[in-house]
């Protein structure tokens, strides 16, 4: 089975609580599930073949939340090429705003550049659209993780 770890850019804990409920889908499928709530590049490099899955909210305009800042920092300081790594994306956010999920757009982007494979969609959940954001991600995780 997978390994898959998340790296989790969390203010308010939305996005803590939607990587814990999908790391319990993975579990449950015999998947290894591992949370980063302060990810590092040498938190990915200990970890070569595990699948990466961004779980993150944005804060202010369109920044990222202060927990995952030093994975992307590094990531586009030492820009290590990864065209092996494979991802996902969840990225939450409220559309009220311009700069809705930018932070996980971003990180997209960002993975995208350094060759890494990303798997499936990205899922955008929107807070004007759902008061249960574990929901969404569940959902979407029984179906990603089919690709795995």
């Amino acid at each position: 089975m997978a390994s898959v770890i998340f790296a989790v850019g969390s203010v308010y804990g939305n996005s803590t609580s939607v990587a814990e409920e999908c790391a319990e889908v993975l579990r449950s499928a015999d998947h290894e599930a591992e949370i980063y709530s302060n990810a590092t590049l040498d938190d990915l490099l200990a970890h070569p073949q595990a699948v990466l899955i961004i779980c993150t909210s944005t804060t202010g305009q369109g920044e990222l939340p202060d927990n995952i800042y030093a994975l992307v920092s590094e990531l586009r300081e030492q820009f290590p090429l990864m065209p092996e790594r494979r991802y996902g994306v969840i990225a939450l956010g409220d559309s009220s705003y311009d700069t809705f999920a930018d932070a996980g757009r971003q990180c997209d982007e960002l993975l995208q550049e350094l060759q890494a494979q990303r798997i499936g969609e990205v899922l955008y959940i929107d807070a004007c659209e759902t008061a249960d954001p574990e929901g969404v991600a569940v959902e979407w995780m029984k179906t990603w993780m089919q690709a795995l």
